[in-house]
């Protein structure tokens, strides 16, 4: 008996093209046709890892600013069905550690970016480039969040550097949260507007307690 998997590329764009969605720059990436969505098994498991990390160089390598602007890449997962807000997160970090381990020996940090995950400049380093990572699942608090199945959204540090130097930065983060706060009934505790603390506390949507130490590590031989 032949079991057929889901389409979570179709999920996942009708989630971001709900009216009520609140990122508008997830829409503007919808409506460009610009989400890359990768499909994988298991979130748990480890040996997606090279065909995530070969996905993310690839979108690098393509990526133009100034025709890519409000890109995505997604990389959804088929299991588990079901995951705590406590276990994604554990999960999820655990994943970033191997994904930056095996891009360490290809790729040195973004040095536009700091490698220091209590830094108020940290951003995830791939391929090179510096990203914001935005975890999604169904258990998550936020409705915002909650995605049918794990996915991981990457967006590149540099779209969001260029709407600073075109002084849209701010207006930009306050309509989202604004409508984040109306489309989830409250405003997110999460946030932080940027150089007041480290974005690492957004990436899971799981709230910390004030003395959690982020697990990420640089690993040593890689330039900063």
């Amino acid at each position: 008996m032949s079991i057929v998997k889901p389409d979570l590329e179709a999920r996942f764009l009708s989630f971001v093209g709900d009216d009520e969605f609140p990122c508008v720059g997830a829409k503007s990436a919808l409506t460009k046709q610009q989400i890359h969505i990768n499909q994988y098994d298991d979130f748990r498991c480890d040996s997606n890892e090279t065909d995530i990390l070969a996905s993310i160089h690839k979108f690098v390598e393509t990526f133009t600013l100034k025709r890519d602007m409000y890109s995505s890449l997604v990389v959804t997962f088929e299991q588990p069905d079901t995951i705590s807000e406590s276990e994604f997160d554990k999960v999820l970090w655990e994943k970033l550690q191997r994904l930056h381990e095996v891009d360490a020996c290809l790729k040195s940090w973004d040095s536009k970016v700091s490698s220091d995950p209590h830094s108020t400049q940290f951003s995830l380093s791939l391929g090179g480039k510096g990203f914001f990572v935005i975890g999604l699942h169904p258990n998550a608090s936020r409705k915002s969040r909650r995605f049918s199945n794990p996915a991981i959204v990457f967006n590149l540090h540099e779209q969001f550097e260029l709407l600073r130097k075109q002084q849209k930065f701010e207006a930009f983060r306050d309509h989202i949260r604004k409508r984040d706060a109306a489309y989830c009934g409250s405003k997110n505790p999460l946030l932080a507007n940027h150089g007041e603390s480290s974005e690492v506390y957004q990436y899971s949507g799981k709230k910390h307690s004030e003395n959690w130490e982020c697990p990420f590590k640089q690993e040593k031989h890689q330039s900063s």
